[in-house]
Parts: structure tokens; sequence; C-alpha cells
């Protein structure tokens, strides 16, 4: 994982060696009225952490090391300063700057005084490649969808199963949806308000990061398969035969039947440009937000498509049964699919990417789970140890490292190494 620092590229390197030039050079001369002492020590005028990320497994331990200088560019020996972490629940430090870590995911260690502080990313991770964790339920789940902090998810199946997490899915509770009907898709368009749709047109939304849900009339009583927001008004709603679409953050739906057959999967890069795909190879196309659609001509594959991601104009994908993947790529004048096949008893029915060259697709191999990924934007895709026998039905990833798939008996998967 990349962690961005929150000063230049060009000012931190440049700092820290002067920082280090000066505690060579400096440290043990007297610099008697050549600063003011603050109630702590002298006034601070940088503080360098070392390192500046690290990764550390559950349980593990790093001592981070803190040296300053003072605001004449004097080194401070053995400077006072505080040591904080902004997520505890992740990882602690101690007065002396001992990180420990706790449970999955990011904290900032943070070491301040006297009118300076440092800040360095730790990421904290359970085991390597892809484990299990307990749902708590035996339903097959369809979808699931993970908060940016990689800690708080809902998971959805069938007979209205829903799941919540707090922490990355170390533990999932189980949620009262109101409803028996099977949950095919969820999604939330804010850390408090989600969505989730499924059999005889049901769609529920939570307004308390998915403690509660409460049904949405909408006029469609079909099975829907996948819903899918830009931002918090604008949003889509895939099912047999119909999409519906909102542009003021699920107030009102409107109805539109582009074609007959089922669509099982949509995804959008802006409010503009959308496909979805469904049964018998169809691949519909928007450029208007979802007003009008066009079908994709000649069909890209007879086989049923499961699951599409659009990331911008040119970048998207689509997997579905019989090992289908297709890709675009972009020509002269317009966007062209190409389409490959993992193998005829290949299922697949999940797909995440979280950059235009990294994702994952999941679904059946005819024995066992299927887990494939990609580095060179699909052009190839590599087999990963799954350890699971149930079909999986959908994956979620929020980053390069952190993801989750779930799937049939009620299996959840999930990795916080990128799958290795």
């Amino acid at each position: 994982m990349r962690f961005d620092r929150t000063l230049a590229s060009v000012t931190r390197p440049l700092a820290a060696f002067l920082l280090l030039a000066a505690l060579t050079l400096v440290t043990g001369c007297s610099t008697s009225g050549s600063w003011v002492p603050g109630p702590n020590g002298p006034l601070l005028g940088y503080v360098l952490l070392t390192p500046t990320t690290d990764t550390l497994q559950i349980g593990g331990t790093r001592a981070f090391v803190a040296a300053a200088l003072d605001t004449y560019s004097v080194a401070v020996a053995s400077p006072m300063l505080e040591w904080s972490s902004s997520n505890t629940a992740v990882a602690t430090v101690s007065s002396s700057g001992l990180v420990t870590a706790v449970s999955e995911g990011v904290a900032q260690i943070v070491a301040a005084g006297n009118g300076a502080a440092d800040t360095a990313t730790v990421f904290v991770y359970a085991q390597d490649g892809w484990y299990v964790q307990t749902s708590n339920t035996g339903n097959a789940l369809n979808g699931v969808f993970f908060q940016a902090d990689g800690r708080r998810g809902v998971a959805v199946g069938d007979a209205g199963t829903l799941l919540t997490t707090s922490n990355a899915g170390a533990t999932w509770t189980v949620r009262t949806s109101g409803t028996s009907a099977a949950l095919n898709s969820v999604w939330f368009t804010h850390p408090d308000t989600g969505w989730a749709v499924g059999a005889t047109g049901v769609v529920l939304k939570s307004v308390n990061g998915g403690l509660n849900w409460s049904r949405v009339t909408v006029s469609a009583s079909e099975n829907l398969a996948c819903v899918r927001f830009v931002g918090t008004r604008t949003g889509w709603i895939a099912g047999a035969g119909v999409i519906l679409r909102t542009t003021n953050g699920g107030a009102t739906w409107t109805r539109s039947s582009p074609t007959a057959l089922q669509l099982n999967g949509l995804s959008f890069s802006d409010a503009s440009n959308g496909w979805a795909a469904g049964a018998n190879g169809v691949v519909l196309g928007t450029h208007d937000g979802g007003v009008s659609w066009y079908v994709v001509q000649p069909s890209l594959t007879s086989q049923a498509l499961q699951a599409v991601v659009r990331r911008s104009n040119t970048a998207a994908w689509i997997v579905g049964a019989q090992g289908t993947l297709a890709r675009t790529s972009a020509t002269v004048d317009s966007l062209a699919w190409t389409v490959s096949s993992t193998g005829a008893l290949h299922q697949l029915s999940g797909l995440s990417f979280v950059s235009a060259t990294t994702g994952w697709a999941v679904g059946y191999n005819g024995t066992a789970a299927l887990i494939l990924a990609t580095s060179n934007g699909g052009a190839s895709w590599t087999p990963q140890t799954s350890i699971a026998t149930e079909a999986l039905n959908d994956v979620f990833f929020v980053d390069d490292q952190r993801g989750w798939a779930v799937g049939d008996g009620g299996r959840i998967l999930h990795t916080a190494r990128g799958g290795l």
C-alpha cells in the first residue's frame, strides 16, 4: 500500500537532511541565548518521525523515533514530546514512541510538542492471504460494501440477511431487514446512508450506518440485482428488464425499461456515463445519466453477464458465466470491447477494481471458490488461493490491499495483503 505524506515530496527530504546534519554537527554545543525555552523545553521548529510508514501484524510492536530542531535550527537532545494515535482501536503508542498493533486498519501516529509535530502512518493487518471470517449466518451472501476506512462494512444475502461490522469483519452482527426477500446488492453514499435491493422489488434504506433499515416504495416489483450511486443524490438500480434512476438522493425514482432481459450489474464513472450488463450477454450504455440507454451491437457474448465496473469513460470491465471477461480499450474515435474467457467451468459473479490496473474477480471454478487478480488492467488474470469451497458472489476492495468476498453458505473471505 502506498501512503502519501502531507508535506511536499521535496520539502521533507530536504528538512530531514538538514535535521540530521544539525544533529551530527550541533549536538552538545552551547546555545545560550539562541532560543527562548517553552514550558516543556525550547520551542521546536521541526519534528521528524522515523519511520514515516510501517506495516504491523496484530500484536506486533515498533519503536518510532522522533528527532527535533528548535526554531533556530539547533538540534534538541531528548525533546519533550507527546505521542498520540488517531485510532487507538487500530494502534496505540506509548510515551516513548512504542507502537502496538491492536486491530486491522490505518492509524496516524503523532509526535508533538512546543510548536511542532510530525505524523507517521501505521497499517495493521491480521494475517497474510485470504482467510475466513465468521459471518454468523448460513444464508447465501450476495453483496458487500465497505467504507473507505476499511473497518465499517455491510453484507446482504438470501432471506433478507443483513450483516454489519465496525472492525473490518473481525466480528459480524446480524441486523433486522424487515423482509424475507433475497437481498442482492448494497451501496452506501455516506457513512450513515445506505441502500440495499433485492427480489420482488425490495428497496431498503439505512440512515444510521446499516444498524436499522426501512422499506422504500419504488415503481418496481421485479427482481432487483444491483444498486449504485455517484455522490449522494444520483443513483441507479438495475433488475429484470428495469432500471430505476434518482437524482434527489432516493426521494423519488424514475423507471425505464431499455431491455426485457434481466440486468445483473451496472456501474457509472460519473453522473452521466454508465454501463449495465445482464442475461444473454446484453450490454447497455448511457451518456446522459440513464435518461436513455443504447444496446451494444454486435453482442459481446451469449453468456450471462453478472457484474460490471466502470472507472472512467475509457476503462470498464465485465465478468460472467463460463469465465467470460470483457474489457474496454480506446480506439481513435470510440471504445472497443475485448472478450476472453478463463475457462468454461468458471462462473464469475463479482468484480472490483481500485485503479485502472488493479482488480479482482470472484466466482466458482466447478469445485471451489474462485478468486482472480489482475495488475495490468485485465489483460491477464492470476488465480489466488481462496481456501473456500463455496461459490463467491461479490467482492469489494477499499484499496490495493484490503478486500472482502462473500458467497454461498454465509461465506466471507478477507484479505489485508492484496490476496497474497
